[in-house]
């Protein structure tokens, strides 16, 4: 999983890739460390093409307009198609729900990618 460092580095991720899923967090945060669990296990079986990325709201504040944590949000093409806020109980429910959620997505946009 890629780490965004800088606004602009987040700007070429979401604009120069096809498909990329940021995940909004803050370090010591428990459900943010559930959706990184996620996360880290949904990139082993996606699509090597989709490019997995986090962004520490603390670190860029300017970046991660967000209404909550954790959020994860899913762009196509650089624009915004899905976004769940917050996880659920266990990382293998949040992370089954989190790629059916995707799926459904991908399959509305004619989107045809392994996730």
């Amino acid at each position: 999983m890629y780490e965004i460092r800088s606004r602009e580095e987040f700007i070429r991720a979401v604009r120069g890739n096809e498909i990329v899923l940021v995940e909004f967090y803050e370090p010591d945060n428990r459900d943010c460390q559930i959706m990184y669990e996620s996360m880290r296990e949904f990139s082993k079986y996606a699509d090597r093409n989709i490019l997995f990325c986090r962004v520490n709201v603390r670190e860029l504040p300017d970046v991660a307009k967000v209404d909550d944590l954790p959020t994860l949000r899913v762009y196509y093409k650089g624009e915004l198609i899905f976004e769940q806020i917050g996880v659920l109980s266990t990382v293998d429910l949040n992370l089954k729900v989190v790629r059916r959620s995707i799926r459904e997505v991908f399959r509305s946009h004619n989107i045809d990618v392994r996730v």
